[in-house]
């Protein structure tokens, strides 16, 4: 009878095990369709892998608003920046088969590509800080990215730029984090030049086909034409308005259709020791460091996460793992793995909504991974050192896209203050924000595992506050009161300028000598280019077309008829009346802003060049 029963036990053990798995699954499959109609997301794909080495795959909603056609876990999507993990695994692959080392200066692969680098004979640019973007490069130019331009056989070295001039280095090689899309660019052209063949060839070969990903390719594909694919999802803006995909000049960094399946396939890949079908792929000191930051300000001042040679590490939901984001025309995804609980995930959706909260979708699979909580790092007792001496504005350094970075310094900043022996940082973007002292000027933000900002002190002696991905340097408060006032009273003045002459003009006393006339023609005439942008695709953006043209000119004429229409009003302040009087000494105050913009090579707007 005690057998009897044993036996009875197991089996209704092994009956409830697949039960309980397909109930798990439909729960997920429920939780994640609501997500998406909640969001106002399409469809979505999505995997997991769990500590045994199993994975699960599905999906819910749409491939195609337009026809209605399920998504399923076979279709394929677009991964944008998803791409930068599988390309960084190609350029170990290099440097495991001793064609290559982390350590080489780029300028020794590849002689055609120039940095114009201030720390060139100490600190040269390295493969190793393109892979951990600490290269100091900038981000990617407007033109680079909202472009019609780009084909999908472009040379990479006339998307990089670094056909035409050296590409310049922000920040000492090294020493802080700045995401680069041009850097994984560069990245291709070192893939290039060792294999000697275009790296999406290369890539499908040599990485996504030797690790099984077969359904997977580097090489452009889109939803119809040339390069259509009949298995890739639609993509989508908001309010489910097609995006289908378009070539891009950073096309190394951002460019990979692939499936759940292959994305589990890579997320194992990444969880295990190097090996591939039994033999050495990657070198293990090389697979130890995938999530590790090394050698910057930030984990020399003991921050522990930061950019690894591969993926980013993560601190969300009460879980340490090392992920990879990534968003281009029309999809959204994520990458996620947790090298201590040996699982991952992955998930991407075929919409590029910028008001969805797409945490949600992760959240949802890390709570479907069930993963042990891990233990918060304590808070120090209070320390003795005041820091009030830090306080202050702080500004992005490096900025992403040097071109704007002035006023990036108006809109980003960030004014640290103490409350007690908390940090407080206040933004113009978020609610305030309360850090934890941790001891050695390491902080926890709320909802943190471990330690997530520091104060130190920069290569160049400035008080520096970093949370490992970006770094915000210390900055006289002057340099962000007197821009940002100065250029609000130049709007305000415009604004002022542009009603009195609609009042004006509609009462006929807008006459050829007065001063406010060739302003309020050269406002008006703004109309023009806003039409136009509005009626073009917002991916010819960074293009010269004539929306853009116009917007040069408009923004060129704008100032030069202010100055024109002050020196009328001042010419003949005298016999002015008192309305005309003010009138010219609202012109006269638009013209620092002016000034300002046209010093920081800002007028004439010529977003092509940005």
């Amino acid at each position: 009878m005690k057998t009897l029963v044993q036996i009875l036990l197991l089996c209704a053990s092994l009956l409830a095990t697949p039960f309980a798995a397909s109930n798990d699954r439909s729960q997920l499959y429920a939780d994640m369709q609501q997500i998406l109609d909640e969001e106002g997301l399409q469809g979505a794909v999505w995997a997991t892998v769990a500590a045994d080495g199993s994975t699960v795959s599905d999906a819910a909603g749409v491939r195609d608003a337009a026809n209605r056609m399920p998504m399923q876990d076979s279709t394929r999507v677009h991964v944008g920046s998803v791409a930068k993990a599988v390309l960084a695994i190609g350029v170990l692959r290099l440097v495991s088969q001793g064609r290559l080392s982390l350590e080489t200066p780029v300028t020794a692969v590849d002689p055609a590509i120039r940095f114009d680098n201030h720390w060139e004979t100490t600190h040269p640019v390295r493969v190793r800080h393109l892979l951990a973007h600490t290269a100091g490069l900038e981000n990617l130019k407007l033109g680079q990215f909202f472009s019609l331009r780009a084909t999908a056989d472009v040379p990479l070295a006339t998307a990089s730029g670094t056909e035409r001039a050296p590409l310049r280095v922000l920040s000492q090689p090294g020493s802080r984090f700045s995401y680069s899309n041009l850097g994984y660019t560069v990245l291709g052209q070192v893939i290039e030049a060792i294999s000697g063949e275009r790296y999406e060839t290369w890539m499908d070969r040599e990485v996504l086909s030797a690790l099984g990903m077969r359904d997977s390719t580097f090489t452009y594909t889109t939803q119809t034409g040339t390069h259509a694919d009949p298995h890739l999802a639609m993509g989508h803006f908001e309010q489910a308005r097609p995006a289908p995909a378009v070539p891009t000049f950073l096309r190394p960094g951002a460019q990979l259709t692939t499936t759940a399946d292959d994305m589990a396939l890579f997320a194992s890949f990444l969880l295990g020791d190097g090996s591939n079908a039994g033999q050495p792929f990657i070198a293990m000191d090389l697979m130890n460091a995938v999530t590790a930051p090394a050698g910057t300000e930030a984990v020399r001042a003991g921050l522990p996460l930061g950019h690894g040679l591969v993926l980013v590490g993560r601190d969300r939901h009460g879980q340490i793992g090392g992920c990879h984001p990534g968003n281009t025309v029309g999809y959204w995804a994520m990458l996620c793995i947790f090298p201590q609980q040996r699982s991952a995930f992955f998930v991407a959706t075929n919409t590029d909504n910028e008001d969805a909260k797409n945490e949600r979708l992760n959240q949802r699979l890390v709570e479907a991974l069930a993963l042990p909580p891990i233990a918060s790092v304590q808070s120090a007792s209070p320390t003795t050192t005041s820091l009030s001496q830090w306080n202050g504005f702080y500004i992005r350094s490096p900025q992403a896209m040097p071109a704007i970075a002035p006023l990036q310094a108006l809109t980003d900043f960030v004014r640290m203050d103490t409350a007690g022996d908390q940090l407080r940082l206040r933004s113009l973007s978020k609610d305030a924000q309360l850090l934890q002292p941790l001891g050695k000027r390491l902080f926890r933000a709320d909802g943190r595992v471990l330690p997530s900002h520091v104060l130190l002190m920069g290569e160049d002696g400035q008080p520096v506050l970093s949370d490992g991905l970006r770094s915000h340097v210390r900055v006289p408060a002057w340099r962000i009161i007197v821009p940002g006032l100065l250029l609000s009273i130049t709007m305000i003045g415009v604004v002022i300028m542009m009603l009195a002459g609609g009042v004006l003009a509609i009462r006929g006393k807008l006459r050829w000598q007065h001063p406010v006339l060739l302003p309020f023609l050269a406002g008006t005439a703004l109309l023009l280019p806003i039409a136009l942008l509005h009626r073009q695709s917002l991916l010819e953006l960074g293009d010269r077309t004539v929306a853009s043209m116009s917007l040069a000119g408009v923004s060129l004429l704008l100032p030069l008829a202010l100055v024109t229409g002050t020196a009328a009003g001042l010419h003949g302040w005298r016999r002015a009346e008192r309305g005309t009087r003010l009138l010219t000494a609202c012109l006269l105050a638009t013209l620092p802003g002016f000034g300002l913009l046209a010093a920081w090579q800002l007028l004439p707007l010529r977003l092509w060049l940005l």
